[in-house]
Parts: C-alpha cells; sequence; structure tokens
C-alpha cells in the first residue's frame, strides 16, 4: 500500500539559485526559512556526491525523524532519495523546473508506510501530509521572495 503526494511551489529564483537555497549550506537555509522543519542532522556528502542526513520536522505537536538517503542529486535539476525511518518512507523526488527566469520547485512523495500501525493511518494522514507539505513549501518560497533576483540569500558557507 502507497499513496503518492504532490507539492509545488514558485520561486522568484533561477534554478541555480534555488538549488543553492534548499540544499546550500547543507540545508541550513531552508531550516530557516521552513516553519515545520526543525534541524538537519548528522549531514555526510558521499564520495559519489550523493547526501545523506536526517531531517527533523514538526507535523502538529509531533516531531518526526527521517533519514534522506539520495540516488539521484542532478544540480540543478533533480533529485531522488529514499525516506528511510520513521513511521512513512518511501520515494521523494524534486524537481527544479525553470518557468522564464523564475524556478518551480516540485515534490512528488511516494509514501509507504514502515509499520502496521502507519499502514491503518495512511489513508487518514496522507491528506494532512500533504496540506503541510504544501504549506510549507509555500511558505519558504514566499520568504525566499525577499531575495532580490541575482543574489543569493544563504548563510556563510
Amino acid at each position: 500500500m502507497h499513496r503518492i503526494i504532490h507539492a509545488d511551489a514558485l520561486f522568484r529564483l533561477g534554478p541555480e539559485q534555488t538549488w543553492d537555497l534548499v540544499f546550500g549550506n547543507r540545508l541550513q537555509r531552508f531550516v530557516e526559512l521552513s516553519p515545520s522543519i526543525v534541524a538537519v542532522e548528522d549531514y555526510e556528502m558521499r564520495a559519489n556526491g550523493t547526501p545523506r542526513y536526517t531531517i527533523a520536522f514538526r507535523v502538529g505537536p509531533i516531531t518526526i525523524r527521517r533519514i534522506s538517503d539520495y540516488s539521484v542529486y542532478d544540480r540543478p535539476n533533480r533529485t531522488v532519495n529514499a525516506v528511510l525511518g520513521g513511521p512513512f518512507g518511501g520515494t521523494y523526488e524534486t524537481v527544479f523546473g525553470p518557468e522564464g527566469p523564475d524556478t518551480r520547485l516540485s515534490y512528488r512523495w511516494r509514501i509507504e508506510p514502515n509499520t502496521p500501525a502507519a499502514r491503518v493511518l495512511l489513508p487518514v494522514l496522507a491528506p494532512l501530509l500533504a496540506r503541510a507539505l504544501r504549506r510549507d513549501l509555500r511558505a519558504i518560497a514566499s520568504a525566499a521572495r525577499g531575495t532580490p533576483r541575482g543574489e543569493k540569500r544563504s548563510t556563510a558557507r
């Protein structure tokens, strides 16, 4: 059993700049702009050029940790990572699609339950997770809009 959820938002930055906003400085700027991501922990860039890290995010009063283990890390076009740990796993794809001078950042999460309880709750929680993911991505895009075109807005590297 699985569910697929989608989220997208328009970033007023080019693909390279949007990539840097999301993945630059070990995702710290992305964490700063996100209302639901609490932290990125145990960040490791492997010899093959793909990262692996634990991301902690809050859904309502609950903090969930999961491991993001990348198999595709194609700057500035797309990523694919396995979602490991936590009650819901699966495959997570991010696409950076140019739209004129801007970038549409799109998420596609193929959610797979990792526990029997998650399997039972998935039909009810998938729409809530989708709504939270969309709200978070739009909030990040909105916060990034204050960045003048052509400038990166990130913390020191």
